[in-house]
């Protein structure tokens, strides 16, 4: 996401207090609107980001089964894979994986 921040000691004590963890001030950078010395998140932001997650959850849900085919950094084709030849890949895969 972003770079992490530069907590100070404070800061740290605050975020244990408040049930805060790292990851959280990088979502709150990322979502959040930008006011005076921060960032704050409001219904708005979340409803924002809830609206756009949705929306790529629908976009993936309809690639399911999808199959590129490259040649390095080129695309050769892309089509839809049936079961079978998704199952075929799919052990080419596991096997290639557990070579390493």
């Amino acid at each position: 996401m972003m770079n992490s921040l530069d907590l100070t000691a404070h800061a740290v004590k605050r975020m244990a207090q408040r049930g805060l963890a790292d990851d959280d001030l990088e979502l709150i950078r990322w979502i959040g609107t930008e006011v005076e010395g921060g960032y704050l998140v409001r219904e708005k932001d979340f409803q924002a980001l809830d609206r756009e997650l949705r929306q790529l959850r629908d976009q993936a849900r309809r690639l399911v089964g999808k199959r590129l085919v490259l040649a390095g950094d080129r695309l050769v084709t892309a089509y839809h894979a049936a079961r079978s030849k998704q199952r075929v890949l799919l052990r080419g895969a596991e096997a290639r994986s557990s070579m390493e």
